[in-house]
């Protein structure tokens, strides 16, 4: 198939990502792959690694930019496209009527609770999640637009330890990911980590991420004497690496729509400590992590306990987690779903 992908943000978070994955997954399957970007944004650095995919960027400045548009609908004009899958709401709005007026079948991944007012020229609307999908349908979204399909991550699975490590005698080594902006709580996350090395757990915490609150952790780090303990990385492309290096992965987002952290968490065999928002209680639950409620930091102090004193029960977890992730999240169980998707408009 002939299959165009349009992501317009110029931030890089998980739904660039998503987009960036989806691209990769469908030329590794012999598609032929149009990725729209702006050209001001960092996935383009990644879309034009992609070997055989072909690369276009644009510069919006508004969604009111006329320039813009007329240069997507001639990128697709020219391409030929079968289909063309929009992310997030500037891209549904400034691509979806351009596909229309060619006679192109849409798909939209909505990523979160969506304004349906920049929807209105798409064919199909893909929500991640089961909530997602019920705030579609309550918005007055007939039932044959809608079709839920699952992020996935294209982290190859990593074989679970042999062991379970223990860490009564060691240094827990911890790793977040994600935005630094409030939401994603990490400061819940420090006070977490200060309480519990109070209490005597010895820990080494690496955070990978970039944002508004930067300045501001820093200052909480300082405040609560973890200098030595929490290292901030900004952000990292490759969290692979930093997965791979971690014996524990937490999660302490205070709302997370759906979290595709998680998913290469556990594609890495990782215990898993996560907030019960969203996102993670459709990905996860208590055979396959840890959950504490959103905005509680003794909770994730208790989680971190919990994992150090019963190190077997937690691989156990990570495997089941592993599994679930290897039949439900992997690029080849989610990718079926879209071909399917897109074969049927």
């Amino acid at each position: 198939m002939r299959i165009a992908q349009i992501m317009l943000g110029k931030n890089f978070g998980g739904a660039e990502r998503s987009f960036v994955d989806m691209c990769q997954a469908l030329g590794s399957k012999g598609h032929d792959v149009l990725a729209i970007c702006e050209r001001r944004s960092k996935a383009v650095t990644f879309v034009e690694q992609i070997e055989g995919l072909t690369s276009k960027t644009v510069i919006v400045r508004g969604s009111w930019d006329p320039f813009a548009r007329r240069k997507i609908k001639r990128h697709l004009e020219i391409f030929d496209a079968d289909v063309v899958q929009m992310h997030l709401a500037r891209s549904a709005q400034m691509a979806g009527p351009a596909a229309r007026l060619l006679g192109i079948p849409s798909v939209a991944k909505t990523h979160n609770y969506v304004n349906l007012k920049y929807y209105e020229s798409i064919s199909k609307l893909v929500p991640t999640t089961r909530r997602q999908e019920v705030y579609l349908r309550s918005q007055g979204v007939p039932e044959d637009r809608i079709s839920r399909i699952p992020n996935f991550s294209s982290i190859p699975p990593k074989p679970p330890k042999t062991e379970p490590t223990n860490w009564s005698s060691g240094v827990l080594q911890v790793v977040g990911l994600g935005r630094l902006v409030h939401k994603k709580g990490f400061d819940l996350f420090l006070r977490a980590v200060a309480a519990a090395r109070r209490d005597g757990l010895k820990l080494a915490v690496t955070i990978a991420g970039a944002g508004p609150e930067s300045g501001a952790l820093m200052r909480l780090r300082r405040d609560l004497g973890l200098e030595k303990v929490v290292t901030f990385l900004g952000w990292q492309d490759d969290v692979q690496t930093y997965l791979s290096k971690a014996d524990v992965f937490v999660l302490p987002s205070r709302d997370e729509p759906f979290g595709i952290v998680c998913l290469e968490a556990m594609a890495s065999c990782l215990p898993i400590i996560a907030t019960r928002t969203h996102g993670p209680t459709e990905i996860l639950n208590e055979d396959t992590a840890i959950l504490v409620e959103p905005g509680d930091s003794t909770g994730l102090t208790k989680a971190l306990q919990r994992i150090a004193r019963e190190p077997r029960q937690a691989a156990q977890r990570a495997v089941a987690a592993q599994q679930h992730f290897k039949q439900n999240f992997s690029v080849n169980a989610v990718l079926s779903q879209y071909l399917e998707l897109y074969k049927g408009l």
